[in-house]
């Protein structure tokens, strides 16, 4: 009767993903750690990294240059939209055999970023800054994440889960190193240190090979095209939903622990305790996904993120949103592997990158939208308002996304 909800729609598109070859691993610790893709783990630590330093920045950034809360809005906005834009239009030119032409732009991406946000001194400079970081995570996102599901589909959701440890790695050391380096080097200095720290990646990834993605003539198409597919739609609104809370951390997550009474490391501490959790678990998490299903572990994750989400909106102490961090981490490390995985295994043969750019389009629609309109709520009905409006949107679109994975399995079962 087939091997899982989305096997027969693989079979009906004769498109089933082909797995890229690569040398046999080495034997050791770093080999197990690094599950035969380290260069895309270089890569998925160093664009984050360079990127990430804006987290701990902004409300530095607002006190010095007085703008509105509003503005807040507008940076992240930014950084949101462009890489959407990129993951939309741009990451189908990974599954044309050119990958690592992406990670090495976006490298480079990430280096002007950075420089741009130390020498800016308006609003609008920040804006522009923050664009240019988005567009650096939108053009290696995609097509690091392609090539690791692609390898092993077997072990999909496991490399993806470590690959999404390194990441936040990279997300979560940004700001922790950021709020360290500001004191002694000011927000310029720091700015330039992080600047110089892609550049240094670069150097480091440019000599590497990169595995190529099989590509047809389907590859030449964009993204959005592949929404006809029912099974791939699922699969972007479930990542999507994960992506919800996202937008109110990167516009208020600063100025939120702020008001609570914390401090420029407290806001780094949270950043890197919900990173520890999928460091530690996040392999382990995706071969959770592997053996017991993408589907349903994604559908958990969903329901078990938005009570907590909501929580955070009545934690009267920055103490307690940084515990609760840890807490967010464990759980996300057992969903989010699982919907880049679910996504895997629904892209059409030659269009990996393409349906992971479309899944990263789906997080940053979210995550735009949210980055807009947390501030307002948050200035107009405060923090329990932001994130319980937050929580019911992930249920909503949760419960939308069990019935549409329930409907194809039940279709599936009635042939």
């Amino acid at each position: 009767m087939g091997h899982g909800i989305l096997a027969r729609f693989q079979r009906r598109s004769s498109l089933l993903p082909r797995p890229i070859t690569m040398t046999a691993e080495k034997t050791g610790k770093l080999a197990t750690f690094t599950m035969g893709i380290g260069p895309l783990l270089i890569c998925g630590f160093s664009v984050p990294m360079s990127v990430s330093m804006i987290f701990p920045a902004l409300s530095d950034l607002q006190d010095k240059y007085h703008f509105s809360d509003s503005g807040l809005g507008f940076i992240a906005a930014a950084g949101f939209f462009a890489s959407l834009l990129v993951s939309l239009f741009v990451a189908p030119f990974a599954d044309r055999g050119k990958p690592k032409k992406l990670v090495l732009a976006a490298l480079v991406l990430a280096s002007l970023g950075s420089t741009l946000f130390a020498f800016g001194s308006s609003l609008w400079m920040f804006v522009l800054a923050r664009a240019i970081s988005g567009a650096a995570l939108g053009t290696s996102g995609p097509a690091i994440k392609a090539i690791a599901a692609n390898i092993d589909k077997a072990r999909a959701a496991e490399r993806l889960g470590r690959l999404r440890g390194v990441e936040l790695a990279g997300f979560t050391g940004g700001p922790l190193i950021g709020a360290t380096l500001i004191s002694p080097f000011g927000l310029r200095g720091a700015f330039l240190i992080f600047a110089v720290f892609a550049l240094i990646a670069f150097v480091i990834v440019a000599p590497r090979e990169l595995p190529s993605l099989p590509s047809t003539e389907e590859s030449k198409r964009l993204s959005i095209e592949l929404l006809k597919y029912r099974p791939i739609r699922a699969a972007a609104l479930a990542s999507l939903t994960l992506f919800i809370p996202v937008g109110i951390y990167d516009s208020l997550w600063d100025r939120y622990i702020t008001d609570r009474g914390g401090n420029n490391f407290m806001v780094g501490m949270t950043f890197l305790l919900y990173t520890i959790p999928f460091i530690l678990l996040g392999a382990k998490g995706g071969r959770l996904a592997d053996t017991k299903g993408a589907a349903r572990m994604t559908v958990i994750g969903i329901f078990m993120t938005a009570p907590l989400v909501m929580l955070y909106g009545f934690l009267p102490s920055a103490f307690l949103l940084v515990s609760f961090s840890l807490l967010e981490g464990v759980i996300g490390a057992l969903s989010i592997p699982a919907t880049q995985s679910l996504m895997a295994q629904v892209a059409p043969h030659g269009r990996a990158s393409a349906a992971q750019g479309l899944n990263g389009t789906g997080d940053l629609i979210a995550g735009s939208i949210m980055s807009l309109i947390a501030p307002v709520i948050y200035g107009s009905h405060g923090s329990g308002a932001t994130f319980t409006f937050a929580a019911v949107l992930m249920v909503i679109c949760g419960t939308a996304v069990a019935l549409m994975l329930r409907t194809t399995a039940d279709s599936r079962s009635a042939t």
